[in-house]
């Protein structure tokens, strides 16, 4: 098996910043700290694995030199750049030509096993989803046997049909598969 190309998104953990939705329900306090331990508990689970080269996309972009210095800092960092959520990942999808797995650092029940899946199930697909229950998707994995144009184009994230929106707009010709449904914690 070639090794995995895995790519977490990730704010840099901060009181202030990202969950926006998570802090209002449960405050900035506990929604921080659920936030960095569940980025830890993702990390650590891939950080040894020789089988996967992991990267983490940071925002804002200035944590690729900002970083806390307590979260695996020999990892390399890429920053994400500007725009919404799909131009942020299209960013990465085409950082290179390689197949890539991208997750986000706030899914709590992730384990190896459903990226090691995901990566078997790329050799036969153009693009990998795992669902999330709340309608969107907690992993995208891309081939890069086809080039794609931009699949993003209008998707509205905070719907119940996130992943739909982003499957219509696929081209006929993409195969496409899923792996295991999992929630990710807005």
């Amino acid at each position: 098996m070639r090794k995995i190309n895995l790519y977490i998104f990730s704010r840099r953990p901060e009181i202030s910043v990202g969950k926006t939705r998570l802090k209002k329900r449960v405050g900035k306090i506990i929604g921080s700290n659920f936030y960095l331990n569940n980025l830890l508990n993702t990390i650590r689970i891939f950080y040894n694995d020789k089988r996967i080269n992991l990267k983490i996309c940071v925002n804002p972009d200035k944590a690729v030199t900002e970083w806390p210095i307590y979260i695996f800092p020999k990892i390399k960092r890429i920053p994400q750049g500007k725009g919404d959520l799909g131009v942020k990942m299209w960013n990465i999808i085409n950082f290179d030509n390689k197949a890539k797995i991208i997750i986000g650092g706030d899914i709590q029940d992730i384990k190896k096993p459903y990226i090691i899946d995901a990566w078997k199930k790329l050799k036969n697909r153009d693009i990998v989803f795992g669902p999330s229950e709340d309608g969107g998707f907690w992993l995208i994995g891309i081939s890069k046997v086809r080039k794609l144009n931009f699949i993003f184009q209008g998707v509205d994230w905070s719907l119940e049909n996130t992943l739909a929106q982003v499957i219509f707009q696929l081209p006929k010709y993409i195969s496409v598969d899923f792996t295991k449904t999992l929630t990710d914690v807005d």
